[in-house]
């Protein structure tokens, strides 16, 4: 296991604990392990690398060092685990465990079902996988007027994280696109929060975000200048970044991330 100068690892060898299904394209997986209780917690939107065994294996064979990512590229490919990226939706220290929400569906035309959505559909209490320590791109900005977070169902899981520690009295807006009522969940907050779900039916999540760009395009922002974070298909995102652009927020007010794009797997990597 790779130790690294910190008191935490920097990889941790965990094995799944729990699996619980949210909603019918949502399923939240609880990793466990002894190191997770050291585990740094890097902010709200914090994401981690996954590492998946390869056919054959019950387990990753993870790299070792401080420079784990080279060692990881050197290794043959088939022994090299499958990386991706995902999002922590809860840590829990003192039970050293984190929660992860991953994206199900079937395989259709734009949107082939990637090996984390296939692994996280099958995975059982006792399976083992390896996680990377995390990082975060959201940092409060207690000097905005307003804070807007924008996503897919990809950025569910950040978005609620975001909305949990949001202190009390914030005023915050969030436009999240599903496919469906079905797909929505309760989102808990402190802060003085107007959520708007978008229903994309049972279209494609096309590049252009149609109905969530269309919803907030339609959407009457509140006046001054805000703290905005946007995350989810990549198209989407850089289309929403220039709409808010263009209405005026400052390119430097807004974080934004592409986690998946159309035509590859949806797992972020």
């Amino acid at each position: 296991m790779t130790t690294g100068t910190g008191t935490a690892p920097l990889l941790h060898d965990v094995e799944v604990a729990r699996v619980r299904r949210l909603t019918p394209r949502l399923v939240r997986i609880t990793l466990a392990g002894p190191t997770l209780a050291r585990f740094a917690d890097a902010g709200p939107d914090q994401r981690f690398k996954l590492f998946l065994p390869r056919g054959g294996q019950d387990r990753p064979t993870l790299p070792d060092g401080d420079d784990w990512f080279a060692r990881w590229r050197a290794m043959p490919d088939e022994v090299r685990p499958i990386m991706r990226t995902y999002t922590i939706r809860r840590l829990d220290p003192a039970a050293a465990t984190i929660d992860v929400d991953f994206v199900l569906h079937d395989e259709t035309p734009g949107r082939p079902v990637g090996p984390a959505a296939a692994w996280a559909s099958r995975a059982r209490p006792g399976d083992r996988v390896g996680v990377s320590a995390s990082r975060a791109e959201f940092r409060l900005d207690p000097a905005a007027g307003w804070h807007l977070l924008v996503g897919d169902e990809t950025a569910l899981p950040a978005i609620a994280a975001i909305l949990a520690r949001l202190p009390t009295g914030t005023s915050v807006h969030a436009y999240v696109e599903v496919a469906d009522a079905g797909e929505e969940l309760p989102l808990e907050t402190a802060a003085d929060a107007t959520i708007r779900w978008v229903h994309r039916g049972t279209a494609v999540p096309a590049g252009t975000g149609t109905a969530l760009a269309t919803a907030l395009g339609a959407a009457a922002l509140p006046a001054g200048a805000p703290q905005a974070w946007i995350a989810g298909e990549r198209d989407l995102v850089k289309g929403v970044r220039r709409h808010l652009i263009g209405r005026g927020i400052p390119a430097t007010a807004i974080t934004f991330g592409g986690y998946w794009r159309v035509g590859a797997p949806v797992d972020p990597d």
